[in-house]
C-alpha cells in the first residue's frame, strides 16, 4: 500500500515537473536558443507550448461527479500550423472518497478556418481530433473523437460533438455528447490585463455512462490575473446542474455540484 502511494506521488510530481520544463525545448525565438529551437526555425516551423497546473476541491465533468476529493490537474500542449498534441492528467490528492480517479490523457487534434471557402465564414473555425482516456488506478482506458465549431465575435459560441467508442466493458461509454456553450471576458484593468471570465455550457448525453439521455448546464465565472508577460493565474467557481436521465436514471444520479479551484497558465 505504501509503494502504490509513493509511486502515485512520484507520477503527480514528475508530470508537474515535465509542464513547467517541457515548454523551454520548444521555443524558437530569439530568446531562447536549444538544438532543437535552432532545427525547428530552420524549417520554419513554430511550436507554441501551452501548458497548466490547477487545483480544484472536485472533479466535475460533463455533468458527472468523477471525485469529490480535492484534485491536482496538469497538462502540455504543443501547437504547430493548426496541428495541436499533448496530455492531461487529474490526480486525487486526498482518496477520502473511494473514488479511482486518477486519470491520464493524450490528444491530437486539427484545427482550421472557413475564410477560404467565402469571406463570409472566415469568423469560423473547424476543430477535429482523438482523446485517448486512462484510468490506471482502476484499470480502464477509453477513446472518442470530436469535431467541433466556433465563432470568433462576442459571446464566442461554440458546438461540440463527442463520439465514445470504447466498449464499456474496457471503461468506455460507446455513446454520444454534444455540447454548446458562450463565454465572454470583460476587462477590469487595463493596466495589468486583468480580465472577467463568464462562461455558460449546456451537454446533452446520449447514452455515454448512462442508460438513455441526459442533460447538464454548466456556469462559470473566474478572473484571469497575469502575473509575468507568459504566466497567468485564475481563479474560478463553478455550478453544474444535471438533468434526465442524467440526474435521476440509469444508475447515476448525479447531483448539483459547486465547486472551484485556482489554474496557472503557462504560455510560450
Amino acid at each position: 500500500m505504501k509503494g502504490n502511494e509513493m509511486n502515485k506521488n512520484l507520477i503527480k510530481s514528475l508530470l508537474v515537473l515535465l509542464t513547467v520544463l517541457v515548454t523551454p525545448m520548444f521555443q524558437t525565438n530569439a530568446e531562447s536558443s536549444t538544438v532543437l529551437g535552432d532545427y525547428l526555425a530552420s524549417k520554419d516551423v513554430e511550436i507554441a507550448v501551452s501548458a497548466n497546473i490547477d487545483y480544484y476541491d472536485k472533479y466535475v465533468w460533463r455533468g458527472f461527479l468523477l471525485d469529490g476529493d480535492n484534485v491536482m490537474q496538469s497538462g502540455v500542449t504543443l501547437s504547430s500550423k493548426g496541428f495541436e498534441g499533448g496530455f492531461w492528467g487529474s490526480w486525487d490528492l486526498q482518496s477520502e472518497d473511494g473514488l479511482a480517479s486518477d486519470e491520464v490523457d493524450g490528444f491530437i487534434g486539427y484545427g482550421f478556418g472557413l475564410g477560404f471557402l467565402n469571406d463570409a465564414l472566415e469568423k469560423i473555425t473547424v476543430s477535429l481530433g482523438h482523446t485517448w482516456y486512462g484510468f490506471p488506478e482502476a484499470d480502464l482506458y477509453s477513446k472518442e473523437f470530436y469535431l467541433g465549431f466556433a465563432v470568433d465575435t462576442f459571446l464566442s459560441p461554440y458546438f461540440t460533438w463527442y463520439k465514445d467508442y470504447e466498449d464499456e466493458e474496457q471503461g468506455g461509454a460507446d455513446g454520444n455528447y454534444f455540447m454548446a456553450g458562450i463565454g465572454h471576458s470583460f476587462n477590469i484593468s487595463e493596466e495589468y490585463g486583468v480580465t472577467l471570465d463568464l462562461g455558460l455550457e449546456y451537454g446533452f448525453n446520449d447514452n455515454a455512462f448512462i442508460d438513455g439521455k441526459g442533460h447538464y448546464a454548466l456556469s462559470k465565472v473566474g478572473v484571469t490575473i497575469p502575473l509575468t508577460e507568459k504566466i497567468s493565474m485564475s481563479p474560478v467557481i463553478a455550478y453544474s446542474v444535471p438533468f434526465g436521465d442524467l440526474a435521476n436514471g440509469g444508475g447515476n444520479d448525479q447531483k448539483e455540484q459547486f465547486y472551484g479551484g485556482v489554474s496557472l497558465a503557462f504560455n510560450f
